[in-house]
Formats: structure tokens, sequence, C-alpha cells
């Protein structure tokens, strides 16, 4: 499965550091509680972008920013088979994180297929390149520069003041 993962050049100037796992260490996340080294990825530029965005108040849209594309094999990607009612709601689930650190603590893979709670019908890989059968050979672009397209930035009044 083709995924990419967008992050803030300061926190991913090399892939090592764009998939250290700190941001779902120091933060909650819909699959997932704090203090696991993990991080997420999207099926599609598109939606990587969409996930980013709808996380806008945590960073600016305006900072550099880069991209990486990864090829992970289906045969290391645990999928889940249901999701709880709510799974996708404003809020964050128990239920839902609960999910992701079963799949983490248990370390049967180094990757999760999610449902993608901002665009449904697409998927996020919950990534943890920390596990024993990730290879680094799967990260096969990156660190490109990504610029979030001006109007989307006004779109959540995160634009430069004229």
């Amino acid at each position: 499965m083709r995924v990419f993962r967008i992050a803030l050049q300061q926190f991913g100037a090399t892939a090592k550091d764009a998939f250290s796992g700190q941001s779902g260490f120091w933060a909650d996340g819909r699959w997932h509680t704090r203090a696991r080294y993990l991080d997420y990825a999207a099926e599609s530029r598109s939606l990587a972008t969409l996930e980013r965005l709808v996380h806008y108040k945590r960073f600016n849209c305006l900072a550099p920013h880069v991209i990486y594309e990864v090829d992970v094999p289906d045969s290391e990607i645990d999928i889940v088979p249901a999701f709880p009612k709510g799974w996708d709601g404003d809020d964050l689930l128990p239920a839902a994180q609960s999910i992701g650190d079963t799949w983490f603590n248990k370390a049967t893979s180094p990757a999760l297929r999610v449902p993608s709670a901002v665009t449904p019908g697409e998927h996020n890989l919950l990534l943890n390149a920390r596990h024993s059968a990730w290879s680094w050979s799967w990260v096969i672009s990156g660190p490109t520069p990504f610029h979030f397209d001006a109007r989307l930035a006004a779109l959540i009044g995160n634009s430069p003041s004229p």
C-alpha cells in the first residue's frame, strides 16, 4: 500500500525524524492514546493534505512542510475488521483508541490500516517504524518540500495578513 506523510520540515528533515513516532508519543490520536511511538500516513496525497489541515490549530500550515512517500507491503499491514459506533465523531472515542493501542502493544505488524474520518471510504495507516519488521527501504521518496495551496490556508483562516 502506497501512503503519504506530511510533516513540518523541522520534524521531518530526515525519514528517521518523520517516522520517529514522536507525534504519537506526545499526542492522542483517533486510533491511539499518547505514549506510543507511531505516526499516521494517508493513502493519497490529497487525503494526507486534508488529514493535516483538520489539525491546523496544532500547527501553522504556512510553515515549511515536507512530504514522504512510503510503500508498505500488504503482508505487513494489519486491517481492523470492525469499528465501534461513533469512531468517526468529532471527539476522540476511547473504544477506537483502544484498537490502535492493542495493535501497538501486541506488535503483530509495523502498520495498521484504519478508515479516515475526514474522507469516508479512504484509509490511513498507523506506522510503527520501531517494529522489527519495518524496513527503511519502504520510504521511497522524501523529504520533498510541500506547500499548502494558499486558497486552503484562507479557508481555514490561516493565511498571511494582507
